[in-house]
């Protein structure tokens, strides 16, 4: 199906929108790098929560998830409950708030507020290249690569014609407005993602039946497995294993680093919360909106396995199935407001990969030891260009990977193995530097150990399972046979964040010296 004249006119609306709003904001954004990074620090949690949850509607949407459930069935829902149903709720709890209190300008600075000397610059400048270099490189290009699996079972387009029509448009938006330009896009986005994926669900439901209609049809193209409410102990896709495995790989120390290798973004919207309370209220915000996003995707989606049954056999790309869906059962108009509804889910993601990239690049690279004492407008370009930077290595994932799900689990076995260590740095006064040293660059070392030379043939959640523990293991050892680290830099760190946990011997010094003061 081809878009009309009324699709293009929906189409070049969104797309005027998102200009005009980055034409409003540039005059906020061009005040300091307060402004242009953490939109000055006072959005409010809704704001944030709505923002954060289009941006995590990326790639992991439509092509993924539409693909997942072809491949699944009903039971596809225990794969975002594992990804992030305890994860942002531990978040909201545990963390937030305390990363609100530390008033840092980006989350790799954490690092050297908490472990002071060579040691946590050292970690701080490697959590930041991470951050810029891997894990907004490899999000932002399957961002792009999954805008591609929307727009070709539509338009017809190739990768570089779809690339071509849409980047030009991000970059103006988001060099122009910075992150309240951001924040602002993706609430706009997040209603539309709502209605458009709303209305195509409707339609595919109404079109099969029902809901029981489709269970039985389902169950006669697919199996009684199909309609299950857990993922089958021996499922080939998505077994009861896979999604214990997503559950501790995505939730055990989350919330502990706010520039994770799944989801570095998050830092930012925590610390331009106007307050402690309003990064907490941003992690819940969040999780409730990605969850009916999430459903409003994976349940037309289920549609598809019987219109395509073919999907699931070798030789079809199951990630084409909501773009599949667009087409068949949506008419002018409509197709163009849910085509903008998944460039929308893509774009938002992509715009908070590129600002939180160059934040850190900036931030914890550039001015921390290049240009230290730069005016904030040249630091605004600097900006500006390592947006650029990360956008064009991000062309380099989109023309050399295929599957979105691939990428997804390389980069959780990448991060799952420090993940423990990120809960030990709050919670733990005796974790000191060289442990986490240990932790954080153990863990490649780890993982290609695991997965390329000793474990090769496991299936992949037993290697993540292996590789959380061995590096647990590592920084253990390391941390209980080297001396804590100096007394003054955990007082520092207590009294800025005051983390939970065992800390009683620095909280007795620090009481000691105020009572001493005093």
């Amino acid at each position: 199906m081809q878009l009309q004249s009324i699709d293009w006119i929906v189409i070049g609306s969104y797309f005027a929108t998102l200009v005009g709003i980055g034409l409003y904001y540039r005059r906020f954004a061009g005040r300091s790098l307060d402004e242009f990074f953490l939109a000055g620090r006072r959005n409010s949690g809704w704001a944030n929560g709505l923002s954060y949850a289009a941006a995590m509607m990326n790639a992991d949407v439509a092509p993924t998830y539409s693909g997942l459930t072809v491949m699944t069935g009903t039971f596809i829902c225990w794969w975002y409950l594992s990804r992030f149903g305890l994860a942002l709720f531990l978040g909201a709890i545990l963390f937030a708030v305390f990363w609100r209190r530390l008033r840092l300008f980006t989350a790799p600075e954490f690092y050297e507020l908490r472990f002071g000397g060579l040691a946590g610059r050292t970690i701080r400048t490697w959590v930041a290249l991470r951050s810029a270099a891997i894990a907004m490189v490899a999000w932002t290009g399957t961002g792009l690569l999954a805008m591609h699996k929307i727009a070709g079972p539509v338009l017809g387009f190739n990768k570089t014609t779809t690339l071509a029509i849409v980047l030009p448009i991000l970059l103006v938006y988001v060099g122009l407005s910075g992150f309240a330009g951001v924040v602002v896009t993706a609430g706009v986005q997040t209603i539309i993602m709502v209605v458009g994926s709303a209305m195509l669900c409707g339609i595919v439901l109404y079109d099969i039946g029902g809901p029981v209609v489709l269970a039985e049809r389902l169950q006669a193209v697919a199996g009684p497995d199909v309609i299950s409410g857990f993922p089958p102990m021996d499922h080939a896709t998505f077994p009861m294993a896979m999604a214990m495995a997503w559950l501790v790989g995505a939730s055990i120390g989350y919330g502990g680093d706010a520039a994770p290798l799944g989801g570095a973004m998050e830092g930012q919207y925590l610390l331009s919360s106007r307050n402690a309370r309003e990064a907490s209220k941003m992690y819940i915000v969040a999780e409730v909106t990605l969850f009916g996003l999430l459903l409003l995707v994976t349940l037309p989606s289920l549609g598809a396995l019987i219109e395509w049954p073919e999907l699931r056999t070798s030789g079809h790309d199951p990630e084409t199935a909501y773009g599949l869906l667009m087409a068949r059962y949506l008419p002018p108009g409509m197709l163009g407001l849910l085509f903008v509804v998944m460039l929308a889910s893509v774009m938002s993601t992509i715009a908070s990969n590129l600002t939180f990239g160059a934040q850190v690049f900036v931030g914890d690279i550039y001015r921390r030891y290049l240009k230290p004492h730069g005016a904030h407008t040249h630091y605004l370009w600097v900006g500006r260009l390592a947006m650029l930077v990360i956008l064009s290595l991000a062309l380099l994932v989109v023309y050399n990977v295929e599957l979105i799900f691939s990428v997804a689990l390389f980069m959780l076995q990448f991060s799952a193995a420090e993940l423990p260590a990120n809960w030990a740095q709050w919670w733990w006064w005796r974790f000191n530097r060289w442990g986490r040293l240990a932790a954080t660059f153990g863990a490649p070392v780890v993982l290609v150990l695991v997965r390329f030379v000793f474990c090769r043939d496991w299936p992949w959640w037993d290697q993540t399972y292996l590789v959380i523990a061995a590096n647990t293991a590592l920084w253990i050892v390391v941390t209980l046979v080297t001396p804590p680290d100096r007394p003054e830099i955990l007082e520092r760190f207590w009294r800025a964040g005051r983390p939970l946990g065992a800390w009683a011997p620095v909280r007795a010094r620090a009481a000691a010296r105020k009572d001493a003061h005093a």
